[in-house]
């Protein structure tokens, strides 16, 4: 019993690994600039200019794609959500995208 719980408890731990790894992938950016002039934005910093260059992040891509799925719910309590709640059930959704596309 005790080789079924510690086999079951590597299962989880490595399925946390793998979606831990897909939302740090999902940091990456979705669309990177390709052809930047550090003339014309002229960043101030290391971290400024990597963040110009980067875009939006496929998190973010994925979050912006599913908030239609999240408005288009036939709940009927959706009518009475905040516009932090469709916000939050977007990026759960795209969490959920980018363990799915790891997986």
């Amino acid at each position: 019993m005790e080789y079924m719980a510690a086999q079951m408890d590597r299962q989880i731990e490595g399925a946390q690994l793998r979606y831990d790894a897909a939302i740090e992938d999902g940091l990456q950016p979705a669309f990177p600039v390709a052809d930047y002039d550090h003339q014309t934005f002229k960043p101030a910093t290391v971290d400024e200019a990597r963040r110009q260059l980067s875009g939006m992040t496929l998190r973010d891509y994925f979050a912006a794609k599913a908030l239609s799925t999240v408005q288009a719910y036939s709940h009927e309590d959706v009518a009475t959500w905040a516009p932090e709640d469709f916000a939050k059930h977007a990026y759960t959704l795209a969490d959920a995208m980018l363990a799915a596309r790891s997986a």
